[in-house]
């Protein structure tokens, strides 16, 4: 019976170690995330309501231009983003941050449950060099933590798949009234080209 106590008590101290260490690298993380150069995030930006995001789609569909392209900054994709996830889930998204460089955008989710505060979630979003349309996620991450690729892989594979289908049902029928012929993800922006 005390061999037992023994054996459940060295059990829970290396559990506790193991969640102290977890807890003090996510909150070691987040500091210098949150203070980095490299980071746009909602909770630092204001929504300017003389940039008009839905006349610069609209004179793209509307252009009678053989070519043309259609621009966002971080912060006007943050700010598509979260109203595009917002309204659609039951978690409500206290902030989003985005860390990009030329052809992969991290982009970063704190969401809250009711009172519940959750950590940080990101996802990798990648795009070749390669003239397409094709977008997709690379990696999951709890924090600075990559999610494991054994328990990251089925929901990756369903994410990617949504977006191909979702990009393929755009083009194919139309929707913009152009053909979506590239999407480039740059050190500051999102450039989107059409031609007819």
């Amino acid at each position: 019976m005390k061999k037992r106590g023994i054996i459940s008590i060295v059990i829970f101290m290396i559990l506790l170690i193991f969640v102290s260490f977890v807890l003090t690298k996510y909150f070691s993380w987040k500091k210098d995330f949150l203070n980095g150069e490299n980071v746009t995030c909602l909770s630092h930006e204001v929504y300017d309501e003389d940039v008009n995001i839905i006349d610069r789609v609209r004179n793209f569909v509307l252009s009678s231009e053989k070519v043309g392209f259609m621009t966002f900054d971080r912060r006007e994709f943050l700010f598509l983003l979260k109203d595009s996830i917002q309204s659609k889930g039951a978690a409500e998204i206290d902030d989003m941050c985005l860390v990009s460089e030329r052809g992969v955008w991290e982009i970063y989710i704190h969401p809250r449950m009711g009172i519940l505060q959750l950590p940080w979630v990101g996802v990798d979003i990648v795009k070749d060099n390669r003239e397409t349309v094709e977008l997709y996620f690379r990696n999951i991450y709890v924090g600075g933590t990559k999610v494991p690729e054994a328990i990251a892989k089925r929901f990756l594979r369903k994410i990617n798949k949504g977006i191909s289908d979702g990009l393929l049902l755009v083009i194919e029928n139309d929707f913009l009234g152009k053909i979506i012929q590239n999407i480039e993800l740059l050190d500051d922006s999102i450039v989107i080209k059409g031609v007819e």
